[in-house]
């Protein structure tokens, strides 16, 4: 994904809950659209995605395992998506935060 062919993904801090990532939808959109979210995510952090199902009727969970750290990207019901960096190893959280931070794919707020 190239920052020159479409605009950062949005991404935003919570300051309420430890390492809570948030990406909010665009304006006007009633949910975030995966595809950019997952590309930019692979381009910054050179992972894959996997999608499959925890249980066997349930929800497709989309995540991607960095340095050996299982990280699931959950799609809330007001249409933005979440990573949920607390329960990852320290080193590795602090390193997907930065990578977040210096990449001209996402967009802080």
């Amino acid at each position: 994904m190239s920052s020159e062919n479409s605009s950062p993904v949005r991404f935003v801090m919570d300051e309420r809950r430890f390492g809570l990532v948030s990406f909010p939808r665009p304006k006007g959109r009633t949910r975030i659209p995966l595809e950019p979210l997952q590309g930019a995510l692979e381009a910054t952090l050179g992972v894959r995605f996997e999608v499959k199902r925890e249980r066997l009727f349930g929800p497709k969970i989309l995540s991607f395992t960095y340095m050996g750290e299982r990280v699931k990207i959950r799609l809330l019901e007001t249409g933005d998506a979440q990573i949920d960096l607390a329960t990852v190893d320290d080193d590795v959280r602090e390193i997907i935060l930065e990578h977040l931070r210096q990449s001209h794919d996402f967009e802080a707020n």
